[in-house]
């Protein structure tokens, strides 16, 4: 397997997903600078952390170690970005709703 396109997936899935590498590895609970490490040495990431990175980007390690994957891809990719805008529109919800109780618990 060759490291490189192992790390050219994940950042072909980045740029799917409007992501920054730094964005990314916050979310995934990674420092930067490891997550940036492994990118310029081309170096794997365990098991474990891989599944973290495949799962978070809506993809398999299967799809990210060879390039193929048993599942639809694109499908998975299109319900993350459903469950992003929804985890969006649910923040506006709730901030919404604090203002509402602020305002109600004021008067």
């Amino acid at each position: 397997m060759e490291i490189n396109f192992f790390w050219r997936r994940v950042n072909r899935q980045l740029k799917a997903h409007k992501m920054s590498k730094l964005k990314f590895a916050a979310y995934i609970e990674i420092p930067y600078s490891t997550f940036n490490r492994w990118q310029q040495n081309k170096i794997l990431p365990g098991v474990r952390t891989a599944y973290y990175i495949a799962t978070a980007l809506g993809v398999s390690v299967e799809y990210l170690v060879t390039g193929r994957d048993g599942k639809d891809t694109k499908r998975r990719t299109k319900q993350l970005e459903i469950w992003k805008d929804a985890g969006v529109e649910m923040k506006k919800l709730v901030r919404k709703m604090q203002k509402t109780v602020v305002k109600i618990s004021r008067d």
